[in-house]
């Protein structure tokens, strides 16, 4: 294994303090509760736990994951049998077209699904539904992966030995899928715990929703019971996650050749059609057609419609700048990951994954909570806090740790697949460390790093806590924004047109990160 020098992993360690920063905050807030920004005397603990709240939302939000988790295997799963193990009319498109939900932000789905049956439906089982379709896709990729995994000559060596389909199925076939179906649960599970936009719209009552709301109203010594509360859910699941993902999603043969296709009897053809309807409906072709139809009902009734142009461009902005400060902090955990030993590959890996687990509101009150006691530390606490907040330092810290494991995600395996002989053979022949870099590691790195801006692009496209909470100071109105402010304001057709064209920018992002996908159908 190559060693990494000392700036390689100073610059590690340091990304992974930023990443602990907002739990350093949350600890701070349980030693010293403040009740406001810089002033007064915190209630005590028992008015805190009956104002907040705190059991019966907890409760509340680990009923939504579970419901949200056993839903979302069981579609995408199917989903995903349909896909590699089926033959059927339309079946490549449909597979495609399941995966819709991915270019929608959940905020946007729950608000349409909500205009449709009206507020009265809201809560707890449309909170679920909506969930469940936006979280299908994930599990659809995972099992898929791992079916695309498999060989033909397992299951027909079962059928040799007289083994039923039942039994292939159950001995064969499931072995390889339990992997991916577990880890498609627990990050459903995780997602459905951390979602902030979905149950905000739903007026379902869960920790992430009151959360923000005590956040938004500085009652911060009561935001920080409930973020602990909520930290108490999330990290037992990373762990979780974590575990599971350790275990691997089993591993395939060298030139998989895959069973042939099967045709699906009445029964399973009609569930395989109504489960394409229900994701491609509620995630995809719902949101688009009632964004339009706010857009169009606004011009028919000759409503002022709010300019566009400075939305795109903050948002634009953002988008592109976190992207590539996001990329260039989660190259240095996934360099010294892909090139150190385990003993010191692992902690640098665990302390950047951990954040992914939490929920984008959670990040935000850390970081509020560590610049207050920052400010405070330093006698000027307002002026240092608002210039923390309003030049965008903060907002961007935020981006940082919600989004830094999309990052490793994407450059860590490209760290893994450089050719080591390259490098010694660089350094055999004189060449110096940047010439080698410059010529050999980022064309190496490329692939990966294109990969990573995409999708971290997509993410902060679609990211709406940590803009409410840490970008209201900075002047700026992304397009997320937008759709938060004008649907909550009944504006309906300023939310239908910022809707509709982030949607479109989503979408752009999702199909470039599709394409090696549609080559391989």
């Amino acid at each position: 294994m190559t060693r990494t020098g000392p700036i390689s992993r100073l610059a590690a360690a340091a990304v992974a303090l930023l990443v602990l920063t907002p739990l350093a905050g949350l600890l701070w807030g349980l030693v010293s509760p403040p009740p406001d920004p810089f002033g007064g005397e915190p209630p005590d603990l028992a008015t805190l736990l009956a104002r907040s709240r705190a059991l019966e939302l907890l409760a509340t939000s680990a009923l939504l994951g579970v419901m949200v988790s056993t839903g979302a295997t069981v579609v995408g799963g199917w989903l995903a049998w349909a896909e590699h193990r089926l033959v059927y009319p339309g079946r490549p498109a449909l597979a495609i077209a399941s995966l819709l939900p991915l270019a929608m932000p959940s905020y946007i789905v729950a608000a349409c699904v909500a205009s449709g049956v009206g507020p009265r439906a809201a809560g707890l089982p449309l909170a679920t539904l909506v969930l469940v379709v936006v979280c299908a896709p994930l599990v659809q990729i995972l099992v898929g992966t791992a079916l695309a995994r498999g060989s033909a000559a397992e299951e027909e060596a079962a059928r040799l030995l007289g083994a039923s389909p039942r039994r292939v199925f159950t001995a064969v076939v499931l072995p390889r899928m339990r992997p991916a179906l577990a880890l498609g649960a627990v990050i459903s599970l995780l997602y459905a715990v951390s979602d902030f936009g979905a149950v905000a719209v739903l007026d379902c009552p869960v920790l992430t929703w009151r959360l923000y709301d005590a956040v938004r109203g500085q009652q911060l010594a009561e935001a920080t019971l409930l973020g602990l509360a909520l930290l108490g859910v999330t990290v037992p699941l990373f762990v979780v996650t974590r575990w599971v993902r350790g275990r691997g999603i089993a591993a395939g043969v060298a030139n998989p050749r895959l069973p042939a296709r099967l045709a699906p009897g009445p029964a399973a053809l009609g569930l395989t059609y109504a489960l394409h309807a229900l994701v491609i409906g509620l995630g995809g072709l719902v949101p688009v057609v009632t964004l339009t139809g706010w857009v169009i009902e606004g011009a028919r009734r000759g409503e002022p419609f709010a300019a566009l142009w400075t939305p795109l461009a903050d948002t634009a902005l953002l988008s592109a700048t976190g992207a590539v400060l996001i990329c260039g902090l989660a190259l240095a955990p996934a360099w010294v990951a892909g090139r150190e030993r385990r003993a010191i590959a692992a902690p640098v890996e665990h302390a950047t994954l951990l954040t992914s687990a939490l929920p984008g509101v959670l990040l935000a009150l850390g970081l509020v909570l560590a610049a207050l006691g920052v400010a405070r530390a330093t006698g000027n606490g307002r002026a240092l806090y608002a210039a923390l907040t309003g030049s965008g330092v903060l907002l961007m810290a935020g981006y940082a740790v919600r989004f830094l494991a999309e990052g490793y995600a994407a450059l860590g395996p490209a760290v893994l697949a450089m050719d080591r002989r390259q490098e010694e053979s660089a350094r055999v022949l004189g060449a110096t460390a940047a010439r080698w870099l410059a010529r050999i590691g980022l064309p190496a790195l490329a692939p990966g790093i294109g990969a990573a801006i995409l999708l971290l692009a997509l993410a902060i496209l679609k990211e709406l806590p940590v803009t409410l909470l840490l970008g209201g100071s900075t002047g700026r109105s992304t397009l997320a924004f937008r759709v938060w402010d004008r649907y909550g304001e009944a504006l309906w057709h300023d939310a239908g047109a910022a809707g509709l064209l982030l949607v479109a920018l989503s979408g752009a992002v999702v199909a470039l990160t599709l394409r090696p996908r549609r080559r391989r159908r």
